[in-house]
């Protein structure tokens, strides 16, 4: 088994951050981790960035050590990863890891997108460690690295980033009709077909409420505290959070939107209102001013709510009925965007506007052009419309062209 391993930490600031290390020795990697620090986390970039490449990075040293190649001595001594060095890596980066815990593989093997993903990551840091190493003796090494360089691109899988969606059958994330009306049957709490136990049934059904009716993301939903609801005006209001003192979750769930106001209906405003005073206080302890929290006992209850609890509790609603086999909350996102649109539409409310108050709602920045992944399945249905309507017209004139001769 391999020593080399992520470890993600708290900091006291509240920042997540990650390093890469000997798990045996407890000692990091001194370069991989500089590159990290100086080039990634530096630049700014989010930690779920920073985890990825790190992972990445750590697949590449799993690699070295399995050859018994010491990279950086290669490097000063002018050597470099042979063509059948680079064949064996490429094997090796083929292959699911086990570096991210918790993640269920659907095969042994990545997809093209994440092994090209993983030689990118990889490249940029050989390209940034010969250049730290070398330093002045760089330009003379310039060329051998080059070649390396080349010789791993050119073996990359031909990944196209981005596909055609209605080839590849992904154009439709929104949930059919028939299997929101069984989700709904499922987390009915008085119902006997709810798969959850009773003291949880409340709650993952207004999880599951809020998901439908706002359209938000799973990490909004897991941010929302109960100060961003005003129940007098009935507003939600949906903030950033990065590096939150008071989250105890180390797997942070984070804001990728835009923070907006989101105006609740008076049904969703009761529910929530009921749910805090008569559910959640029964729990909570004090530990916690974030809606969502954990309700099973032990050291963690009261906390608020994990990723990995949230996505437990959309793996078990997907087990009810075949039709919700893979179901993720973003498709209550998907489906959120396609009631809107038959909205917008049987009100005659122009595309252009629809395109404001779509992104207003959904927290995407003015003319970001996301508003089109997210509406493919009305799309595609007003298509297919068009297309048969035309199909009708000219069957119609074409029979009477027939009827005149």
């Amino acid at each position: 088994m391999s020593k080399i391993k992520v470890n993600k930490f708290l900091l006291d600031s509240g920042e997540r951050y990650c390093v890469i290390i000997n798990k045996e020795t407890g000692i990091p990697l001194f370069h991989p981790n500089l590159y990290l620090t100086t080039q990634v986390r530096n630049s700014g970039h989010a930690i779920a960035t920073i985890e990825s490449k790190a992972v990445n990075l750590s697949l590449f040293y799993r690699f070295m050590e399995k050859k018994n190649i010491d990279i950086e001595e290669y490097i000063l001594s002018g050597k470099y990863l042979s063509g059948r060095d680079i064949d064996h890596l490429i094997i090796f980066l083929s292959k699911t890891s086990d570096l991210k815990k918790g993640m269920r593989h659907k095969s042994d093997y990545v997809s093209k997108r994440t092994l090209c993903n993983r030689l990118d990551n990889i490249t940029a840091y050989l390209s940034w460690l010969t250049e730290e190493l070398l330093q002045y003796d760089f330009p003379k090494y310039k060329t051998h690295l080059s070649k390396m360089l080349k010789t791993i691109n050119a073996r990359k899988p031909i990944c196209n980033y981005y596909n055609d969606s209605e080839c590849a059958g992904d154009g439709d994330k929104a949930l059919s009709d028939s299997a929101v009306d069984i989700i709904m049957k499922s987390i009915d709490p008085h119902s006997p077909d709810n798969p959850f136990e009773s003291i949880v049934r409340n709650r993952n059904a207004i999880i599951i409420m809020v998901l439908t009716e706002l359209g938000i993301r799973g990490g909004e939903l897991l941010n929302i505290k109960i100060g961003d609801i005003n129940f007098q005006e009935q507003m939600l209001y949906i903030r950033r959070r990065a590096d939150e003192v008071n989250d105890p979750r180390l797997n942070q769930p984070l804001v990728k939107t835009l923070g907006r106001a989101l105006a609740l209906s008076n049904e969703l405003s009761s529910k929530l209102m009921d749910y805090i005073i008569y559910d959640r206080k029964l729990f909570s302890k004090g530990k916690s001013d974030f809606l969502f929290i954990t309700y099973k006992s032990g050291p963690f209850q009261g906390e608020p709510l994990s990723k990995s609890g949230y996505f437990k509790i959309l793996s078990t609603i997907s087990k009810c009925d075949l039709l919700l086999k893979g179901l993720t909350g973003h498709k209550f996102r998907h489906t959120w965007n396609y009631n809107f649109s038959c909205l917008m539409d049987s009100l005659n409310v122009s595309e252009k506007e629809q395109g404001v108050i779509r992104e207003k709602v959904m927290g995407w920045r003015p003319n970001s052009g996301t508003a089109e992944k997210y509406n493919k399945r009305f799309v595609k249905e007003k298509a297919n419309d068009a297309s048969v309507r035309l199909q009708e017209r000219l069957s119609c004139r074409n029979r009477g062209v027939q009827n005149d001769k």
